[in-house]
């Protein structure tokens, strides 16, 4: 997850979207639904040019195991720096990350973000 959060940090959608496997489902936290990396590239350079500008992520694995051999679940806590616009703050993610083991390389399968909301 360092390398994902680090492809985040410097804004390259390329990046982040080649640790997704070819046929990945995103889902973010406003519930958008995103199948394929070239959709999760495209998504992500629109977004890191706008919304997430100038952002940062820092995350923690939490949890992980494996399903099956070549099939791993992993439970994320991500947190979030947004410098300007209507997002602008820190927010905690909660992220569940299905990997798969493509030749010697794990890749995302299904990624699923939650914004994590406090009411008081």
């Amino acid at each position: 997850m360092e390398n994902l959060a680090n492809a985040w940090n410097s804004s390259n959608a390329l990046a982040f979207a080649g640790f997704f496997a070819e046929d990945a489902d995103l889902v973010n936290i406003h519930g958008m639904h995103i199948h394929g990396r070239q959709a999760i590239a495209g998504l992500y350079e629109m977004l890191f040019r706008s919304v997430f500008a100038g952002s940062r992520v820092v995350c923690s694995i939490k949890k992980h195991r494996l399903l099956r051999p070549q099939v791993g679940l992993v439970q994320i806590k991500v947190a979030v720096e947004i410098p300007a616009g209507k997002m602008a703050g820190t927010h905690e993610v909660v992220t569940s990350a299905v990997v798969t083991r493509e030749h010697s390389n794990w890749r995302v399968a299904s990624l699923h973000n939650t914004l994590v909301t406090l009411t008081r």
